[in-house]
């Protein structure tokens, strides 16, 4: 009898020590995703931030003042246009001869 109880005594010491230890790891992984939930909230509103940035930047009335105003572009030419086939015109009003025909001439 007395063997038994010193075996459920040291038994229940283990268990107490074990428990102690338990908790206090608990605890601790308790404030690691109190600071991971933090940083998805802030990851989040930064998120938040960027997507309206990004909306501002990207307005088309907003882009298009700028290209007026810092880009020197004109309506484009027709004779700039190409065909599937056709040569461009040069700036000296001579057509370039497609690939096809030069070497032909050759």
């Amino acid at each position: 009898m007395r063997q038994a109880t010193i075996i459920t005594l040291l038994v229940a010491a283990m268990m107490s020590v074990a428990l102690f230890f338990l908790k206090y790891e608990v605890n601790g992984l308790e404030s690691e995703l109190g600071e991971l939930n933090r940083g998805i909230v802030s990851d989040r509103e930064s998120i938040h931030v960027l997507q309206a940035e990004w909306s501002h930047l990207n307005d088309i009335q907003r882009l298009k003042a700028l290209a007026e105003r810092h880009l020197n572009l004109s309506p484009m030419d027709p004779a700039q246009l190409r065909i599937a086939g056709e040569p461009i015109a040069r700036k000296t009003g001579q057509l370039a001869r497609p690939a096809s025909a030069k070497r032909r001439a050759r």
